[in-house]
């Protein structure tokens, strides 16, 4: 993780983004990677950045278990109600997502995790 994050940190800071996404999937709304920063009290600096790799991070552990991807409740202020590019390129490396129509296959994410 880099600058600031030890093993310890980045576990107790999953945990509470996966509580934090749990939350928010029953309320049915989205948040902006800046709001989960917040809500995490993400230290500086690169407050995003490590938010990212924390949602990137949570992608894969909810795909290993065959969990709805939690992940696609962060979004990005610059591509509003839509995840940030690195959420798609990690979801194709992952082999879910086959890089065509992201917004559908965002769409098809929002309707299982609000269903």
């Amino acid at each position: 993780m880099g600058r600031g994050l030890n093993a310890g940190e980045r576990k107790v800071l999953l945990d509470r983004l996966a509580s934090l996404l749990d939350q928010a999937r029953v309320q049915r709304r989205t948040m902006t990677y800046l709001e989960v920063a917040d809500a995490l009290a993400m230290p500086p600096p690169l407050r995003i950045h490590k938010t990212s790799r924390l949602v990137e991070i949570l992608l894969k552990r909810d795909a290993e278990a065959g969990r709805p991807l939690r992940s696609a409740l962060v979004t990005s202020r610059a591509r509003p109600g839509r995840p940030a590019e690195g959420f798609f390129d990690r979801a194709r490396r992952l082999g879910l997502f086959d890089g065509e129509d992201p917004d559908r296959f965002h769409d098809a994410l929002l309707d299982e995790l609000f269903a």
